[in-house]
């Protein structure tokens, strides 16, 4: 039956795709709030996602999908998973971060780095927003891959959370914010 409940979720949830616009973005929170049945707005989706899934899902199971997050994929415990979506996303994300380290240290020597893995990084934006969009899109485009073959079960679902996480992360960008930091940031004394 857990495939059935899965499936039914999955068929909930509102169909995400790589976008900001003020449009899907509008969509996403309404659905998710409706879905939930979440009046307060400064709930988050994640939040809302977890607190459904949790309805569908044994507690190990919800247990082990509550602590994947996309800002910590990386660390060990996600390479060693037993989601096998889970343990490739985290090493691609664990090779990313240390090539997106190395390829930084080399730009910033005026170095030309290695050889390195994904062509990305290459011609990786000046720009520390575009950058970061860039990066964004490249781990869309690996979530995507992943996501074949997974529509209704518990892969579908991590998956699924992923993307949330880099959508909502790309959404919570503000040049404005982030030029004053930014401009803080160099004017420390």
């Amino acid at each position: 039956m857990l495939a059935g409940n899965l499936e039914y979720v999955m068929s909930s949830l509102p169909n995400l795709s790589f976008s900001d616009s003020e449009t899907i973005q509008h969509e996403v929170n309404s659905l998710f709030r409706k879905y939930g049945s979440v009046t307060d707005a400064s709930t988050h989706l994640v939040s809302i996602l977890n607190s459904e899934a949790e309805k569908f899902l044994t507690p190990k199971q919800f247990r082990r999908f509550e602590d994947i997050e996309l800002k910590t994929i990386h660390q060990e415990k996600f390479l060693k998973s037993k989601f096998k979506v889970v343990s490739e996303f985290s090493r691609f994300s664990w090779r990313l971060k240390q090539e997106l380290k190395t390829f930084r240290i080399a730009r910033k020597s005026d170095d030309v780095p290695g050889k390195v893995h994904y062509d990305v990084l290459e011609e990786l934006s000046d720009n520390p927003l575009d950058a970061e969009l860039q990066l964004l899109k490249l781990k869309w485009e690996k979530l995507s891959e992943l996501s074949l073959g997974h529509y209704s079960d518990i892969s579908a679902l991590i998956l699924y959370k992923l993307k949330l996480e880099v959508l909502l992360r790309w959404w919570s960008f503000n040049d404005e914010f982030g030029f004053d930091i930014f401009q803080q940031t160099v004017n420390v004394e």
